[in-house]
């Protein structure tokens, strides 16, 4: 259960990474490298997911 969460916590940082206003701020010149960041976690977290997901449909 806690593979789970910890997949869903950390595709819903990736989302939060890509919707973070950084403009206006002294950040806003990280913010092509927080939307890359942000895109790679939830990529790879929603991959995780999906893999957990099929493999323990397999398994049981």
């Amino acid at each position: 259960m806690n593979k789970w969460i910890s997949n869903v916590g950390g595709l819903l940082g990736g989302y939060a990474l890509l919707k973070a206003p950084l403009e206006g701020s002294f950040l806003s010149g990280l913010d092509p490298l927080v939307d890359g960041v942000g895109l790679i976690t939830v990529v790879v977290f929603a991959g995780a997911l999906i893999y957990s997901g099929v493999r323990d449909w397999f398994q049981g």
